[in-house]
């Protein structure tokens, strides 16, 4: 067994190992460095590490701006012994190639891991542990880890060949359902109304130049489905019926990750994370529900935040064992090292709390 890594005596009296965990979005990017017990020391934020969606020249300066704020917040020369970095352009670990792309220059390579970010929520949401984790927030994905170790992916493909039962999904769904109501080819729904509103229009025509705008992301569109749920929530029948489509793909596709994880027979742990299945209330209800018709689960509540998760990996990494005390000071509200500056005194969860699984 690991054995948990003791302070040992440095130059500097304070803080001699510092592991670095990054969550690297497709929209916004947070950074945490944490010592040896846990302890938040610093924290930072930027925009996407997406190197797909954003580019690679804009996926290295939010990198570097990550680094050099954690760096001013530290003691100076303070050296980052391991880091991950989580980032939404990748499906698994990244190829040494991929790494070097991101990270050369802003990073040390030898004791920097990139892997998708998926993994480093999961790993927040499990700590390792067996089971089966359902991500819906702008995009969707399920991982499912065996006794073994082996990691089963379902879902993951993005906004244009997938990402069914996710924020954009809904959106795109509830839009199609409006424009259907509005000629004649669908039911009635008053979310032609609230999406008019949403974006400024007076016809449904009104949305298409803005939704083709260059600006316009995935992520906008994204957060009208947050919109629709506390706009129409179980008023409109058409928006109910989107809900409950969204968490029957989810199960679809969970299932399926279930079954080829070979844990459907197990009792698994099931862990649900991402803004849709945290606040949509009517999605996770037929998520949880489709499940229960083919399999008997487990629902357990995510340990850490996906950022946490990666800095609990860059621990592991560093050879760390993550104890119980370990996780606690992990998750929780931030107690700097003394010598330590941190980005906002109000702590982390009041800070970073909106951002933790969208």
């Amino acid at each position: 067994m690991k054995q948990t890594l003791a302070l040992t005596p440095t130059s500097s009296p304070v803080c001699p190992l510092i592991a670095i965990g990054i969550d690297g979005g497709g929209t916004h990017s947070l950074a945490v460095a944490v010592d040896s017990t846990g302890r938040t020391l610093a924290m930072a934020e930027a925009g996407s590490l997406n190197f797909f969606g954003a580019g690679l020249p804009t996926a290295r300066r939010n990198l570097k701006k990550l680094v050099s704020l954690l760096r001013r917040r530290l003691r100076p020369g303070t050296p980052f012994t391991r880091i991950v970095v989580g980032c939404a352009a990748l499906f698994s670990d990244a190829t040494k190639p991929e790494a070097a792309r991101l990270c050369r220059g802003l990073l040390p390579l030898g004791r920097t891991r990139v892997l998708s970010d998926c993994q480093t929520a999961g790993f927040g949401a499990t700590l390792g542990r067996p089971g089966m984790v359902v991500i819906a927030g702008t995009g969707s994905i399920v991982l499912a880890r065996n006794r073994a170790g082996q990691l089963t992916r379902v879902g993951g493909w993005g906004h244009v060949l997938g990402d069914a039962g996710s924020a954009y999904w809904i959106a795109v769904e509830s839009v199609k359902a409006a424009i259907a109501a509005e000629e004649g080819l669908g039911p009635k729904t008053g979310l032609g109304r609230i999406i008019r509103r949403w974006f400024g229009a007076k016809t449904l025509t009104g949305i298409v130049p803005a939704i083709h705008r260059p600006e316009f992301a995935k992520e906008d569109l994204a957060a009208l489905s947050g919109h629709l749920a506390r706009s129409a929530g179980r008023s409109d029948g058409v928006f109910r019926s989107i809900c409950w489509r969204a968490g029957r793909e989810l199960a679809a596709q969970a299932r399926t990750a279930l079954r080829r994880a070979r844990l459907e027979r197990r009792l698994p742990a099931v862990w649900l994370i991402g803004g849709v299945l945290t606040n949509n209330t009517l999605v996770r209800a037929s998520l949880i529900a489709a499940l229960k018709e083919s399999c008997v689960i487990r629902l357990e509540a995510p340990r850490l935040p996906p950022v946490l998760g990666a800095a609990a990996m860059a621990l592991v990494d560093s050879g760390a064992e993550l104890t119980p005390e370990i996780v606690a000071n992990l998750a929780a509200p931030t107690r700097p090292c003394p010598h330590a500056a941190v980005l906002h005194a109000s702590g982390w969860r009041q800070r970073f709390g909106r951002a933790q699984f969208s």
